[in-house]
């Protein structure tokens, strides 16, 4: 059997600003109000301790005339610890895809406003230390009439300008969906998004082709405009049986114990890709969307107490997190080139292998555990590897990285 090795993803050769190769934590609740940042100490603790660099925030009910200070307290506790602030400002409340495209498509929450106030609001957050501003998932006009892409595109150029006044590398965030591909196109070429977002790896089924595919398009799709690729496994909004984005054929449909080792294998997956990566609060940990407390407080507790519960644990979500973030500073992922490998003898076909730069990375998609060769020196994994006659075992459902040299 012969090995190929397919290049499908080049390093940007420009200047690295920090957002190209961004680890970004963001806060589940939608509905952050002054209290709720004012109490976000051990939260920021935390997402350090992760090895992240940057939190993203929707304080949708902070009134930005009379509560700014909770916001300038925010993102001053946030920059002592070294992390930099976005904003979110607007945002579809629920899935622009699949079958529940209609169960919620407002884009604005709490004292948010639609049209010239978001700009005026974005604003706010800008003069109050934020990094940057962050427009959530834009709701193509198939979706909602009411989205005009020139217009949108009007707002950008004006929310670029304001950007640029106050923050020197400042960023600009937005979600699009692939399922809407002239709309994706159109925010890449015309608005020049620092951070835009696509669904690729959310609407990818459980198998290697799958994944092959969403990954080359998801890339291709960003470097055609030297656009930094953007990775995110699961929408902003939780996911619940009502508000599930896709056919009912993707990745997380499957049962309760499933969906889980998938979403760790994928986490895994994606802080090995290129680019920035944002992570959602609770997938750290491994907490299923249905378990998480419906306040912002409880739930940063919840995550706190179990972060502290695992990180003694080998193997555990956190501690690969962690030690995931370290590896990917330490090998500069970020900004690594991207191949393709098929062919390995020791490797079956139903799983995945891709390079960047001296790390394998496998993601085992078949039903059946993968011997890996002895030599193999196994850097981290998203589940604990059983040992048969002295080779380790890669289970179903799980992806390690592999120092390359001693496999190929």
């Amino acid at each position: 059997m012969t090995t190929t090795t397919t290049l499908i993803h080049r390093p940007y050769d420009g200047p690295r600003q920090w957002w190209r190769q961004a680890l970004v934590y963001e806060l589940a609740s939608p509905a952050l109000g002054a209290t709720d940042l004012e109490r976000t100490g051990p939260l920021l603790d935390h997402v350090a301790s992760l090895g992240l660099d940057t939190v993203l925030v929707r304080p949708s009910l902070v009134d930005t005339d009379t509560e700014a200070d909770a916001v300038v307290g925010f993102t001053e506790r946030a920059h002592q610890r070294g992390i930099r602030v976005l904003a979110r400002v607007s945002g579809a409340l629920g899935p622009v895809t699949g079958p529940h495209v209609q169960h919620d498509t407002r884009i604005v929450t709490g004292k948010e406003t639609e049209g010239e106030d978001l700009l005026r609001r974005a604003e706010a957050f800008l003069a109050a230390g934020a990094d940057g501003i962050d427009l959530g998932m834009i709701v193509p006009p198939e979706v909602r009439q009411a989205t005009d892409l020139e217009v949108l595109s009007s707002y950008f150029a004006l929310l670029r300008h304001t950007v640029s006044r106050y923050v020197s590398e400042g960023v600009i965030g937005a979600d699009v969906s692939t399922d809407y591909p002239d709309s994706l196109r159109h925010h890449l070429q015309e608005d020049w998004v620092h951070h835009l977002r696509d669904d690729y790896l959310a609407l990818v089924r459980w198998d290697a082709s799958s994944l092959t595919s969403h990954l080359g398009r998801s890339l291709n799709e960003h470097d055609q405009f030297q656009a930094p690729p953007v990775w995110r496994y699961l929408p902003s909004h939780v996911v619940l049986a009502e508000m599930a984005p896709g056919d009912g054929r993707r990745w997380y449909s499957a049962s309760r114990k499933e969906r889980l080792r998938r979403a760790n294998a994928l986490q895994t997956m994606m802080l090995a890709l290129p680019g920035s990566v944002y992570l959602r609060q609770g997938d750290e940990i491994a907490l299923a969307d249905q378990d998480k407390p419906g306040t912002p407080l409880e739930l940063a507790d919840l995550v706190s107490q179990q972060a502290q519960q695992q990180a003694s644990q080998f193997g555990s979500p956190v501690a690969t997190v962690r030690h995931a973030a370290y590896l990917r500073r330490e090998n500069d992922l970020a900004g690594a080139p991207l191949a393709f490998v098929s062919g390995l003898e020791w490797c079956p076909q139903q799983t995945l292998t891709f390079l960047v730069r001296g790390v394998l990375v496998l993601v085992n998609t078949s039903s059946a555990p993968v011997v890996l060769p002895r030599e193999a020196r196994v850097l981290l994994a998203s589940s604990p590897l059983s040992q048969d006659e002295g080779s380790l075992l890669v289970p179903a459902a799980t992806t390690t990285w592999i120092e390359a040299s001693t496999v190929a």
